[in-house]
């Protein structure tokens, strides 16, 4: 009997495999991947129009995952964080929240610039509303070349010291270099700070870039965004323009990472809740990142710091909290070595990364 029943399900396997062998093939340039070459054998008879456009969209989304493998997924730079998001900075909404003078402007500046260098077939625009391009310029330069910013904003004062122009002008040669991957624009260009000319913006840009190009748009700050065509009161204005930020993302296929804003937090650190005005941000956002920096608040105090050999007073640590990730699994912390007058931030490595949570956690 049991031999009887062990025969039932071999013949029943045969069957399913002969069937599946009618319904489905491998693709001629990609032998791995697989589509369906017979719809008719699926349910023998033609799909109804509700089966073929689901059919249809399984196989344009399955399209899609090739190809993206096939550009190897896209990198910040920072290893750690991208292993967070599974290698890949994909389409969505990318939040970096933080309370003022954390370093969060800094850290989505550098972000993009390490986007733009590092990856082919990317355009990243980085968009500055609360500074003007003349402040955002020297942090480039500076975090290119580990410079001051003062150095870098000043030629004519150390027009003397060669070692500074030389490094200037490399970090702005490597700008100049850099311009078919990386804009900046700030409130004097024609977008300002409407979502309306920054949806127009990432239209044109969709026309003028090539297909298979993936666009990064960087927003400092979310809350300085403004609409031309709602006026309404702040919360509600919040509520709107992060649904129609979080609908760039689908309906251009782009990223878009913003800074924003937390409430008074009185040196505590954030949660997702500190979110200022709107959950809706909150509900819209793919990945939101809370950032904390204990030297900036407690200073020598701090219990979170690093220390620089040439120095001896403790060093900034950018605590970077996972606290939302559609992206992936990862809801921990990763950690960033801050030189405040250079703009540049250092990932910490994993090993360092543990000592770090582990005085967090006793803290």
């Amino acid at each position: 009997m049991s031999n009887m029943n062990l025969q039932d399900i071999m013949k029943e396997i045969e069957q399913q495999m002969k069937q599946e062998q009618q319904i489905f093939g491998n693709d001629a340039e990609n032998p791995k991947k697989i589509k369906v070459v017979n719809p008719y054998a699926l349910y023998n008879r033609p799909l109804n129009k509700l089966e073929e456009s689901m059919l249809n969209k399984i196989q344009s989304i399955d399209e899609y995952f090739w190809e993206r493998g096939k550009k190897g997924g896209i990198t910040t730079g920072f290893p750690l964080f991208d292993e967070a998001i599974e290698y890949d900075v994909q389409s969505g909404l990318f939040l970096f929240a933080a309370s003022p003078n954390v370093g969060k402007s800094a850290f989505l500046l550098q972000i993009l610039k390490q986007i733009s260098e590092k990856n082919e077939k990317v355009f990243c625009e980085y968009y500055s509303l609360d500074d003007s391009a003349k402040e955002i310029l020297p942090r480039w330069i500076a975090n290119d070349q580990h410079i001051k910013i003062a150095e870098a904003k000043n030629p004519k004062r150390y027009e003397h010291d060669q070692e500074i122009i030389q490094k200037r002008n490399q970090g702005l040669m490597n700008l100049y270099k850099n311009v078919r991957r990386f804009s900046l624009r700030d409130e004097t260009d024609d977008t300002g700070n409407s979502i309306e000319k920054i949806e127009k913006r990432i239209e044109e840009l969709r026309m003028l870039l090539p297909e298979d190009y993936h666009i990064v748009i960087g927003i400092d700050s979310f809350y300085d965004l403004t609409s031309e065509s709602k006026n309404l009161k702040e919360k509600e204005l919040n509520e709107y323009i992060s649904k129609q930020v979080k609908s760039w993302c689908k309906n251009y296929d782009i990223t878009v990472m913003c800074t924003a804003h937390l409430r008074k937090l009185n040196g505590r650190r954030p949660t997702s809740e500190d979110l200022k005005e709107t959950n809706r941000l909150e509900y819209e956002a793919n990945l939101i990142c809370l950032l904390y920096n204990e030297v900036g608040i407690k200073e020598e105090g701090a219990d979170i710091y690093w220390i620089n050999e040439e120095r001896e007073e403790k060093m900034p640590v950018i605590e970077c909290r996972f606290s939302k990730n559609k992206f992936g699994s990862f809801k921990g912390y990763r950690f960033y070595e801050l030189i405040p007058e250079y703009s540049y931030f250092m990932e910490a490595p994993l090993e360092v990364c543990k000592q770090y949570t582990s005085k967090l956690f006793q803290s």
